[in-house]
């Protein structure tokens, strides 16, 4: 019966989705609730959960006790993670992610936080109050668009290269599109549609998943002989085909990286907090100071760091909490799962005695400024995106009521 209850967690209705996800949480033996989590990616932009209920199923079984959404470019998988957090009782912050480009540093050759190209720059809003304000809205489906022309032209290449490398069509949009519910594809989706299409020719050819008309098919497309799983396979695609440099690639229009300041913008129309998410490890320039990075952040506006701890050092995690604590910022924590690949929800450093009161305290802050928000007062931020004097503590306070609301009996 518990399989296939985990099974309706994808199902296309949503009132299904929602009914299993109570019957599990009602009837499962599930651990006491203990870490945070504010940062993983749903279907709703590209992830392992299949949805925002079955992203909430997994955030149970693990023992998380404040979980966020933190999908690119969208807020549209919000409404069912607030319906899926409520359904059983899980504090629930809502966030989303997008990339900005950093022109300065782009001409400078300065990498920040994404390791391979410069001045590109991921940043987050966290902490979304209004999720459906106009000019945000308008603002996010401009770059999921740009996203989009993107990802077609690499389907275009694709299908030139399988028809060249095995007289056989490629992969198709709609095998793409299909993955998210409202089509806001990425290069990940990309891959996977890849990966679909070579198990289905090879099992046409040899009538089942043939692991040996597989591998040679994989080869003879991608390259390079095929990794054991699923998920390695995907990045070995993205690797050998879609990136710069390979047969397949298709340019980014620089217009789908708006500046940091735009993007700042848009975060704030949401009524959520401007957050940069600090890279850790590898270590690259633009990162290698973290009291010169925030000083920096500060001159943008951004008062909140966020943390992955797993891709960390505990040094790096350390110099980060120290430098937020200084200057009273919050620090968030989460693991992305924006991979095919299923890890835990809660890491070793989210839940280290020295580092989890950090992450406790961040999580707290963004419950209270959702919760001040909504009821029209002032959050962590004024309406210009200052923090305002005494706010992280109104903010901690409001979230410890928030929590205390909707801790479950025993939890």
């Amino acid at each position: 019966m518990t399989t296939d209850l985990i099974a309706e967690l994808a199902h296309h209705d949503l009132g299904n989705r929602l009914a299993a996800l109570s019957k599990l949480s009602s009837t499962a033996t599930l651990p006491v609730r203990a870490g945070t989590n504010n940062h993983v990616h749903t279907n709703h932009s590209f992830g392992v959960f299949r949805s925002p209920c079955d992203a909430v199923w997994r955030a149970l079984e693990a023992g998380v006790e404040v979980f966020g959404i933190n999908d690119f470019f969208t807020t549209s998988g919000h409404a069912e993670f607030a319906a899926a957090c409520a359904a059983v009782r899980m504090p629930a912050t809502f966030n989303l992610e997008c990339i900005a480009m950093d022109r300065a540093a782009e001409a400078a050759g300065v990498l920040t936080n994404d390791p391979g190209n410069p001045g590109k720059t991921y940043l987050c809003g966290k902490g979304v109050t209004r999720p459906d304000e106009p000019h945000a809205a308008k603002t996010l489906m401009a770059i999921r668009g740009f996203q989009e022309q993107r990802n077609r032209a690499l389907i275009a290449a694709l299908d030139i290269h399988f028809r060249a490398r095995i007289s056989a069509p490629g992969p198709t949009w709609a095998s793409v599109v299909d993955q998210t519910p409202y089509g806001n594809t990425t290069e990940r989706h990309v891959a996977k549609a890849v990966l679909q299409t070579i198990v289905t020719i090879a099992s046409r050819t040899s009538g089942l998943r043939s692991e040996d008309a597989f591998a040679t098919l994989f080869a003879t497309l991608v390259g390079i002989p095929p990794k054991p799983s699923d998920a390695d396979q995907q990045n070995q695609i993205r690797a050998q085909l879609l990136k710069a440099g390979k047969p397949c690639y298709a340019p980014e229009d620089p217009a789908a990286f708006p500046s940091v300041e735009a993007i700042r913008e848009v975060f704030l129309q949401l009524g959520g907090i401007p957050t940069y998410p600090v890279l850790g490890n590898p270590e690259t320039g633009g990162e290698r100071s973290i009291p010169e990075l925030c000083d920096r952040l500060a001159s943008w506006g951004f008062h909140a760091l966020e943390l992955i701890p797993a891709r960390n050092t505990d040094e790096r995690v350390q110099q980060v909490v120290d430098e937020a604590k200084r200057r009273g910022w919050p620090v968030f924590d989460g693991t992305e799962h924006n991979t095919p690949a299923m890890e835990p929800l809660l890491t070793r450093w989210g839940m280290d005695a020295r580092f989890r009161p950090h992450f406790h305290d961040g999580a707290l802050v963004l419950l209270g400024h959702q919760a001040l928000t909504s009821a029209g007062h002032v959050g962590y931020l004024d309406a210009k995106g200052v923090p305002v004097p005494g706010a992280y503590t109104a903010c901690l306070e409001a979230g410890r009521r928030q929590l205390a609301q909707t801790r479950p009996a025993g939890g």
